[in-house]
């Protein structure tokens, strides 16, 4: 009887789990977009003399706090977001020409916003 009460338990048990979802962050948009900065490489200004390279279009990116319980702005953030802009555009380097720190406005808490042009370099003779 105490056998028959279990087994009848446990099969209640694992039925109710049956329209348990799972969702994940793991989606193909991600896997995508993960590796695309590192597809763009970051230039000086110095060292475009020695390129043969072709400006592609000015590109931005931006970090910005929307509230409180989230991170600081960060100007890492900012130029990969900017990395990613270029990897968009079919960039494979990019320079940067500024990044400019705002103040707290009505949509950010804290704001930067970098900006830069995509290029496309040969690398054929490297």
């Amino acid at each position: 009887m105490f056998r028959c009460f279990f087994i009848l338990c446990s099969a209640l048990l694992l039925s109710a789990c049956s329209n348990f979802q799972f969702s994940s962050n793991l989606d193909k948009e991600n896997f995508e977009t993960y590796f695309e900065p590192s597809k763009v490489t970051v230039y000086e200004k110095s060292e475009l003399a020695d390129l043969n390279y072709d400006v592609i279009a000015a590109v931005e990116g931006s970090s910005c706090q929307i509230e409180e319980k989230n991170p600081i702005a960060d100007i890492r953030d900012a130029r990969t977001q900017a990395r990613i802009n270029a990897a968009k555009l079919n960039a494979n380097g990019i320079v940067f020409q500024t990044c400019i720190t705002f103040e707290k406005d009505s949509s950010c808490i804290s704001n930067i916003i970098c900006y830069g042009r995509a290029l496309d370099v040969d690398t054929s003779n490297e």
